[in-house]
């Protein structure tokens, strides 16, 4: 239908593409160029303070609440923490679906709950957004001709850094090499001491006569006191005497009253023997009455025997009266024995109260004596009292006029700063209106110059000959600087080092520019201003991009040349060769509206699509060719020649199309990564279908009018080979598809063992190198050695400029950065016409540097992928104890050095400090009065950094004010022993050393504390060579970690590159999967059949044997960028076997026998197979050569795409009709309008 509108309307075609010729070429002058796609990293970073913490205390305090707070959040995938000495970091990681900005709200709301819960000392909590753009734009270093380093440090900031951050799209400038300039006041003790002495001095001599008279009387006392304690040891004496008398005479009463208790006791129990007896008589004789009674009674019938009984009764009655008698008279005899003993008792009772009387008495005296005595010592005690009064009253007295008069404590650093700032002052109060004027009232006056500084009073002594103190009177001022403390070199030369980095909203090549053309403009403003590229990724971008167009272009040549071999007519070549151009000019439009920039794996999509472009417009040229060679008139032929074969090129561009649909369900990096190139493929393809559909037969209508038939004798015997070799291999079915499936299951042994890798490192004109010094070593030791390194590196030919500075490189996202004395790093920049490979020059850095005393570690490629990620091996041990982990880490170190390939293992991301523990004894503390703050604060106070007290503005540059303690800065391990604390307890100032209420002992500590997932962690890295790839290492080294025995409670996780590539491989089998899918349903919906859809789809692993074996034969691994070739192939190498089964399945339907059928379809599509596969394969060809910069990161994929294609096509023309012959043995059933035939 298409086709048919095309040829009638001519001119409505031409329209088209004339609008999308000028709609591509302005999308293509406004699309934004950068190196890589935008890649949103789905990561947050909370970074909180908590100044003067230990790693531990900030890990406990910090990092633990805010890990378990954010927990919670949603889409929260991982948590990974810093806990270091002053800073928590807490680095989180969402699902790569979340909305950054939502998180960054609920996050914050999650803060507020435990920031509350915090001392004031803890700082705010900040939230950080990493991405890409924190990378810088570029590295350049400043000089000037005629100056030195400071002048050319001051002029560059006050200058140059001004105007670079006026530029559009510039966020930032900071520099490297800078001298900071301050002013010092270093508080003397000397100067402090000598004015000391002159004030004791004047006070010394009026005390001392004052102090001569009280002692005079406290002498006095002291003789009263002996007088009275004589006096009372002899008064004393005598009463101990009569005291003994009366305690004799009381012993000897006490013993006379003992017997006489004794006797009473005695009788007192006879008695009660006798009045028992005599109770017990009264008791029988009742009885013995009431039995007399009760016969008495009876009278006269009385028996005989009762007569009896009652005489013996009163017989009986008889003897108890008698007996009762005598009882009586015994107990009278027994009570007036008693009576006399009484009266004995009584008589002593009387002595025993004359005693009393008498020790009373001796009691009295002593009492007496006592008191008399107390009030003599009372009226000497408070005369002394009096005098203990006057005394104490003397010696503070004396020691607050030393005190008032010394100057020690007084002039603390911190007292200085006050002063400085309160008198460094300028504000506007407000206004003062007056007659409809308004007057601003201004408060205060900035200090001018450092003279001023210098007569700044301090206090006035009011002492005679001493007077006013000033503040140059106790401190020594002068300006200062850093320069000491500053490396920045150029080739050696000293230099400043600036870093840009671009605001994320703007285009890299057009900051790039930007700054670019402003030094320029700074280079002409300012004689002898020079700057010196040492990273810019704008000029890597645009060599980048231009080598991808140039491989583009190269590639479009030869597509074009193989049509002249193959067609020899130029007239159908030109229709072709115009599907290019305007494919890519319709690309690019549809880019641009879709938001796709201009990168190099966009641009890397339309140099592999290239040589497909035309596959479309050479399968309907090929057509319409043959039709007018069969006599078909031109606009028949363009009409009927495009239908014939536009179902089988719609489901072939489909089928190349849908690879890159399952994208869009993976995700992370490798989504990002590739959707552009997804999109650019797919758009230059679906713009090639149009142009085969509708330019192509509409030019041909024209074109082709006049065609003449061309002999191509050597295709002919081509095809004549091909015929006999087909009917061979039908003829040998089993023996075709034995040697392809051995094919396939080598390749499969091959990819076991070529390993793996993420993406190839890209052949740069830039290299950077760390240099790492021994533990121990100074500042001037790693300049010394890095100006050695220098040297050395520039005997290097191909290295044409090489910058360095103190601290590690600024490429490193993320917080392991360290700024150690003990780092310095390189940047190298390396000639354009180099001889040497980046991986040939870092095996002569490292030979020429192998004798000295330092690491070098030098990065081939200063736009290596691996800032996306992490790179080489890294193991995490993780546990509890430290020190276990440790030890686990050095082991597991031990068994990364002894697999080949691996180097730079390094366990911890850094070492280990001496430090000094004063752990505090609460209870001891606080019985002196002291909180373990209070002890911290002083500490804290003794031991603090330089800090800025004010700002001093001279000829407009700013110097900070720096006050500090001359003795401070000689503090030592011994005097933080003796160090005391001052407290005031109960009115009373005391000191207390701190050794009394702490042990201070010297231990090792790590620098920070790393958890993953709120648990701890320790990691262990290690680098692979050049020689070697991440995923064969790892491999042997996951063999020998088997063997290793974890102790209980710790576990060991394999991170790094590996893990990365196994993520991102397990996406891209996914999408290859998938993709299949895809593609056989298209191909379903096409033939109307389920089974000539999976006879085609035998090509797919056919084009992974030659993806594999391509890679094997080149050297390569297996990457993300191979695999990505991969699943372009499953979309590419199906077209072909698509077209062949299409024409097969035409000539069934008439009648012609299967053999036959597939023999003719071989020989007829044998020409627009090969043209579609050969155009492809040199579209590829110049990528997979590597031609140009950054054309080592898409090499993998050309290489796999040319190796699969070759393969799969070659066997296509075999094994395709091979397979339909073993599965189509039944006749081809015709569907018409009419029914069945």
């Amino acid at each position: 239908m298409l086709s048919k509108f095309s040829v009638k309307r001519p001119y409505t075609v031409i329209v088209a593409v004339v609008l999308v010729l000028i709609l591509g070429v302005i999308s293509f002058i406004n699309l934004q160029t950068d190196l890589l796609p935008n890649i949103d990293l789905p990561y947050l970073v909370i970074l909180t303070t908590y100044p003067g913490a230990s790693p531990e205390e900030v890990e406990m305090v910090v990092t633990k609440p805010i890990e378990q707070i954010v927990a919670t959040v949603s889409n929260i995938k991982e948590i990974n923490s810093i806990s270091r000495e002053n800073t928590s970091i807490v680095i989180l990681e969402f699902s790569n679906n979340v909305n950054m900005d939502s998180a960054i709200i609920e996050i914050n709301e999650s803060l507020d709950l435990i920031e509350s819960a915090w001392n004031d000392t803890v700082g705010t909590p900040m939230i950080i957004k990493i991405n890409p753009d924190m990378l810088p734009i570029g590295i350049f270093s400043v000089d000037m001709e005629g100056m030195d380093v400071k002048e050319v440090s001051d002029f560059v900031d006050s200058k140059i850094i001004p105007e670079l951050e006026s530029i559009e799209g510039v966020a930032s400038v900071s520099g490297i090499g800078l001298i900071d300039e301050n002013i010092e006041v270093m508080i003397s003790q000397d100067k402090i001491d000598e004015l000391n002495k002159r004030i004791l001095e004047k006070i010394d001599s009026k005390l001392a006569d004052a102090e001569e008279e009280l002692n005079k009387a406290k002498r006095e006392i002291e003789v009263g006191k002996e007088k009275l304690d004589a006096e009372e040891k002899s008064q004393l004496k005598k009463l101990e005497e009569g005291e003994k008398a009366i305690n004799l005479a009381k012993e000897q009463i006490e013993q006379g009253e003992a017997s006489i208790n004794a006797g009473l006791s005695e009788l007192n129990k006879n008695k009660a023997d006798l009045e028992n007896q005599l109770n017990s008589l009264n008791q029988k004789e009742q009885e013995l009455k009431a039995s007399e009674s009760a016969l008495l009674a009876k009278g006269d019938k009385i028996s005989e025997e009762e007569k009896i009984k009652l005489g013996a009764i009163q017989e009986s009655l008889k003897e108890l009266s008698k007996s009762k008698t005598e009882l009586g008279a015994g107990l009278k005899a027994l009570e007036s024995k008693i009576a006399e003993l009484e009266q004995q008792k009584a008589s002593i009772e009387e002595k025993k109260a004359e005693l009393s009387l008498q020790e009373k008495q001796i009691k009295e005296g002593k009492s007496t004596l006592e008191v008399e005595m107390n009030k003599a010592r009372a009226k000497l005690l408070e005369g002394e009292k009096t005098l203990n009064e006057k005394m104490e009253e003397f010696e503070k007295a004396k020691e607050e006029a030393f005190k008032k008069a010394s100057l020690d404590g007084m002039i603390t650093p911190k007292m200085v700063s006050g002063i400085l700032a309160a008198q460094n002052f300028s504000m506007p109060a407000g206004y003062v209106s007056e007659e409809g004027t308004d007057y601003l009232v201004k408060v205060g006056d900035k200090i001018k110059n450092i003279d001023e500084i210098k007569n700044l009073l301090l206090f006035d002594t009011g002492e005679e000959g001493i007077g006013k103190i000033y503040l140059k009177d106790v401190a020594d001022i002068d300006y200062k600087d850093n320069a000491d403390e500053v490396y920045a070199k150029v080739n050696g030369n000293n230099a400043v080092i600036l870093t840009l980095q671009k605001q994320s909203n703007y285009s890299t090549t057009e900051v790039s520019d930007n700054i670019e053309k402003k030094m320029e403009e700074l280079k002409e403003k300012y004689d002898g201003l020079n700057f010196t590229t040492l990273m810019d990724q704008g000029i890597y971008i645009d060599m980048v991009i231009d080598s991808v167009l140039d491989n583009l272009v190269y590639g479009g040549i030869l597509a074009i040349i193989v049509l002249i071999i193959f067609l020899r007519d130029i007239r159908p070549t030109f229709v072709i060769a115009l599907s290019i151009p305007i494919s890519l000019v319709a690309a690019l439009t549809m880019m641009y509206f879709s938001g796709v920039t201009l990168n190099l794996i966009s641009l890397a999509g339309l140099a592999i699509g290239v040589g497909m472009l035309v596959d479309n417009s050479i399968v309907v040229i090929e057509n319409i060719y043959r039709l007018r060679s069969e006599g078909v008139s031109t606009i028949k032929a363009a009409i009927e020649g495009a239908k014939e074969v536009g179902g089988a090129i719609i489901a072939s561009t489909l089928t190349t199309v849908c690879v890159f649909l399952p994208i869009v369900f993976t995700k992370g990096i490798t989504r990002q990564l590739f959707v552009d190139m997804g999109l650019t493929i797919a758009y230059s393809l679906l713009a090639s279908l149009i142009v085969a559909l509708s330019l192509v037969p509409c030019l041909a209508s024209t074109v082709l009018k006049r065609n003449k038939e061309k002999e191509h004798r050597l295709f002919d015997k081509v095809l004549n080979v091909y015929e006999r070799m087909l009917r061979w291999a039908l003829a040998h079915k089993a023996v075709v598809v034995t040697a392809v499936t051995a094919l396939l299951v080598f390749s499969g042994y091959l990819a076991y063992i070529i390993g793996t890798s993420f993406i190839p490192e890209m052949e740069t004109p830039q290299m950077s190198l760390t240099l790492e010094m021994p533990e121990g070593s100074t500042f001037i030791d790693a300049a010394e050695m890095s100006d050695a390194v220098i040297d050395r590196l520039l005997e290097i030919e191909d290295i044409e400029t090489v910058g360095a500075f103190q601290g590690q490189g600024m490429l490193a996202m993320g917080t392991q950065g360290n700024n150690s004395q003990n780092t310095m790093s390189m940047y190298l920049i390396l000639r354009e016409d180099k001889k040497m490979t980046n991986v040939e020059i870092e095996k002569a850095i490292l030979e020429r540097t192998k004798d000295l005393d330092c690491k070098i570690s030098v990065n081939t490629s200063n736009m290596d992928m691996s800032v996306l990620g992490a790179s080489g091996i890294e193991v995490l041990i993780k546990g509890r104890e430290l020190d276990d982990l440790r030890n686990i880490g050095n082991d597991i170190a031990e068994i990364l050095e002894s697999v080949e390939g691996i180097k730079d293992v390094k366990v911890g991301e850094e070492s280990s400090v001496e430090e000094i523990r004063i752990t505090i004894d609460k209870e001891k503390a606080m019985e002196k009065g002291l909180t373990v703050a209070q002890i911290f604060s002083e500490v804290n106070s003794l031991l603090s950094k330089r800090q800025s007290a004010t700002t001093l503005t001279v000829s407009n540059k700013d110097y900070p004010v720096i006050v500090v303690d001359s003795e401070s800065q000689k503090i030592t391990k011994e005097d933080i022993k003796n160090l005391t604390v001052k407290v005031n307890k109960e009115g009373e100032e005391t000191e207390v050393k701190i050794e009394d209420v702490a042990e201070i002992i010297e231990a090792e500590s790590p620098t920070s504390i790393r958890r993953k997932n709120q648990e701890r962690y320790i990691s262990v890295r290690a680098s692979v060579d050049s020689e070697h790839n991440i995923g064969l290492v790892s491999r042997e080294f996951q063999n020998k970690l088997d063997n290793y025995q974890l102790p209980d409670g710790y576990s060991i996780e394999l991170s790094g590159e590996n893990k990365m590539i196994r993520e991102a491989m397990d996406d891209l089998i996914k999408m290859i999967l998938l993709a299949t899918a895809f593609i056989y349903l298209i191909m379903v919906a096409q033939f109307q059949s389920l089974l000539s859809p999976f006879i085609v789809m035998f090509t797919i692993p056919l084009a992974f044997t030659g993806g594999i074996l391509a890679l094997a034969i080149t050297g390569y691994d297996i990457s993300v960028i191979s695999m990505l070739g991969f699943l372009i192939l499953a979309g590419v190498v199906v077209n072909n076997g698509i077209v062949f089964v299409d024409y097969t399945n035409q000539l069934r339907e008439k009648d012609i026998e299967t053999t036959e059928a597939l023999v003719i379809a071989g020989k007829t599509r044998m020409r627009a197979i090969l043209m579609t596969a050969i155009t492809t394969i040199f579209g590829l060809s110049t990528l997979s050569v590597g031609l140009g910069t950054g054309a080592e990161m898409v090499q993998p994929l050309a290489i796999t795409a040319i190796g699969g294609l070759t393969y799969a096509t070659v066997l296509t023309l075999f094994v395709v009709p091979v397979m339909y012959s073993i599965f189509h043995k039944r006749k081809i059933r015709k569907i018409s309008l009419e029914g069945d035939e």
